[in-house]
């Protein structure tokens, strides 16, 4: 066998021993993605009393795996979290006349041409 022949054995065999890992390890990560659909499933009927359709169910097992913790979460509550919190920025108030409008853009204008 020439060196050629041996170099082109070695990498075919880690080419498949690669191609195997791979396959492992999108095996595991589909099984753990179809357990957590299975659980957001299961929560959602219980909670709605209705079935997901197979688009949806399509869509969750494409998602995020935290994004699938997450609704798991939101369907077993019963209680609804807050997402945030409120603004502590004060907003200018609308104008209320022409002429409110008229000063709210001339000073709109000038700070825009200062700054």
């Amino acid at each position: 066998m020439t060196l050629e022949l041996a170099v082109a054995d070695v990498l075919e065999k880690l080419a498949a021993y690669m191609e195997a890992d791979a396959a492992e390890k999108q095996a595991a990560h589909d099984a753990k993605q179809k357990e957590l659909v299975a659980e957001v499933q299961h929560k959602i009927a219980e909670t709605t009393g209705e079935h997901l359709d197979s688009e949806i169910v399509d869509k969750l097992a494409k998602a995020d795996p935290d994004i699938l913790q997450t609704l798991g979460k939101v369907a077993d509550s019963n209680d609804v979290s807050e997402l945030g919190t409120p603004s502590t920025r004060k907003t200018a108030s609308a104008p209320m006349s022409k002429d409110e409008a008229a000063e709210a853009a001339g000073d709109s204008l000038v700070n825009f041409c200062v700054s």
